[in-house]
């Protein structure tokens, strides 16, 4: 027999949502497209084109920030 004692498993609850966890989320949502389409517009006007990156940058932050918004989110 071991000397350990036997563990209580137990199964914790997720915390209640704050209303702080909520602008979080928004503020990396709105973080992300912001610094992503500033990226694309930056690259815009070193390439020399109109609006090819912008919307690929807004894009890529907002996949990006939803995708780190999810992951956040299911950390327990």
């Amino acid at each position: 027999m071991s000397s350990e004692p036997a563990r209580k498993t137990e199964k914790r609850e997720p915390p209640a949502p704050r209303e702080a966890d909520g602008w979080a989320l928004f503020s990396t949502l709105l973080s992300g497209v912001l610094v992503w389409s500033a990226i694309g517009w930056a690259a815009d006007k070193l390439l020399g084109f109109q609006a090819l990156f912008l919307p690929i940058g807004a894009v890529l932050g907002m996949v990006g920030a939803i995708y780190l918004i999810v992951v956040k989110t299911r950390q327990v």
